[in-house]
């Protein structure tokens, strides 16, 4: 039940983080015009999300390595909606600003439960996970 859970978890991660990339695009966050581009910016986006699912796949056939990628994947989506929310509370601007700050929640709270998930499956199941 656990890993039903957790794997749940991950997928829901994934799609606020694809989401999450739509909501920038929409709400023309600052590094599209500033430096990357839409192009660029989607391409990096893009590979950004490929990464996790690719961890993914692995974290279903039980990857102790996945297991622990999948963690810092978690930690770093939680940054990424704290760091959205905090940006635009501080500066005050979503549009043209700091964008992705909706999504943002759902990173932070999905990111969580994912993470507190993963490591008691992690210390459940320490013995069986494979390299």
């Amino acid at each position: 039940m656990l890993k039903r859970r957790t794997t749940l978890y991950f997928l829901l991660l994934l799609l606020v983080h694809v989401a999450h990339v739509f909501e920038e695009v929409w709400g023309r966050f600052f590094l599209l015009d500033k430096y990357f581009g839409l192009g660029w910016y989607l391409i990096g986006n893009w590979l950004l999300i490929g990464i996790p699912i690719f961890v993914f796949y692995n974290f279903l056939n039980d990857k102790r390595w996945a297991y622990y990628l999948s963690l810092i994947y978690a930690y770093v989506m939680i940054i990424n909606g704290l760091g959205h929310n905090v940006m635009t509370l501080l500066t005050g601007k979503y549009f043209d600003g700091f964008a992705g700050g909706f999504t943002g929640i759902g990173l932070i709270i999905i990111g969580l439960l994912f993470q507190h998930n993963l490591r008691k499956l992690i210390k459940e199941n320490n013995n069986r996970l494979t390299t």
